[in-house]
């Protein structure tokens, strides 16, 4: 079978969304034949320029573990035709996404002439996952998206995702809460697939190399955040606990490790105690090692589809501690395996913590 996968982003780039996509391509790879289209072989996070006037203007062919990857871009013509469509993109949001979708659709198609099937891992703007669903139709082959929904995207700007969700012949969900959301946008129960997800980890973890290697003392408490240093992903929240944990564990080491943004920047520049520690993007292993290390995993995050990295705590036998939204109620089961504190609470984040580091 010939599988046609399209995303925005795609492996060496780090983020939870792909890495569950090319999880699944590998195993599809085996028996198979895969081709993936992705704008992205490194993190960035304009979704909208980055995939078309600033898309990558020259791009590469590669492979990741096997997998075939080629990049999308749009050419100097094309991109002075999708000028006013994304100068005016979240004004006139339908046809944009027509106009912009048909730029892409001829590229994906000679990609791969003969797809079987397309699949989509909505990460992103619309318009790649619309050309996807095109050239599905074309073809006359199913769709099958990923959408990752977050519960927040409602209302008149996600009224074209969500047209997708019913648009697709099948839609996999990572938890029984993302189904029934999709359930109540209009997805058809039947095209709905649970699939979760699974942690795919290095080998063997040395949680001392880590300590080691940032000046962390064995024996003292460590609180690990490990994520995308997006404001909803909540390190800001986390900061805001800390001072509220050192007056019961005034040793305590606060690590933050996950890609930049311009918010997280422009914080940590002005964080001088040595006990907070800001990491960028790290390798597979020393995130293993990071985990292996902490005292306890907190990523209070305010939108999550599944949140894979809470699994791979576990794997390393870490307590974690969330917030109390719908995903993570179906992945943590509060005081059981894990912990959901209320969104925004500073004070009962660090209550939590506290009582995790006396423990």
């Amino acid at each position: 079978m010939n599988i046609l996968a399209a995303l925005t982003v795609y492996p060496p780039a780090i983020g939870g969304a792909q890495l569950h996509t090319h999880q699944i391509m590998r195993q599809l790879a085996a028996h198979h034949h895969v081709q993936v289209a992705s704008f992205w072989s490194r993190r960035r996070t304009d979704w909208l320029l980055g995939t078309t006037l600033l898309a990558p203007l020259r791009p590469e062919a590669y492979s990741f573990e096997g997998i075939a990857v080629q990049q999308l871009t749009l050419g100097l013509r094309q991109r002075f035709v999708a000028l006013p469509w994304v100068l005016g993109y979240y004004g006139v949001k339908y046809a944009a996404i027509a106009q912009l979708a048909a730029q892409l659709a001829p590229q994906l198609l000679r990609m791969m002439p003969a797809a079987d099937i397309v699949h989509c891992a909505r990460i992103g703007r619309e318009p790649l996952a619309f050309a996807a669903l095109g050239v599905a139709r074309q073809r006359g082959v199913p769709f099958v998206l990923a959408p990752y929904h977050h519960p927040r995207w409602k209302g008149w700007n996600y009224r074209a995702l969500h047209a997708l969700y019913r648009a697709a012949d099948g839609v996999l969900a990572l938890t029984s809460v993302e189904r029934d959301e999709l359930v109540a946008l209009g997805v058809r129960p039947e095209r709905i697939f649970i699939v979760g997800a699974a942690p795919n980890l290095p080998p063997s973890a040395d949680g001392m190399r880590f300590r080691a290697g940032h000046s962390i003392p064995p024996d003292a408490p460590f609180v690990l955040f490990l994520g995308q240093k997006y404001r909803y992903k909540g390190w800001s929240l986390l900061l805001d606990a800390a001072p509220r944990v050192w007056q019961h564990h005034p040793n305590a080491h606060f690590v933050f490790v996950g890609p930049r943004s311009g918010a997280s920047k422009r914080a940590f520049v002005r964080v001088r105690d040595p006990h907070i520690i800001e990491l960028d993007t790290v390798s597979e292993q020393e995130k293993a090692d990071a985990l292996a290390s902490c005292t306890a995993f907190c990523l209070p995050s305010s939108q999550e589809s599944f949140g894979m990295v809470y699994a791979e705590a576990w794997s390393y036998g870490r307590p974690v501690v969330a917030l109390d939204i719908p995903a993570l109620r179906a992945v943590i089961d509060d005081g059981v395996d894990g912990f959901r504190v209320p969104p925004g609470d500073a004070t009962a984040l660090a209550a939590r913590l506290v009582a995790l580091l006396s423990d």
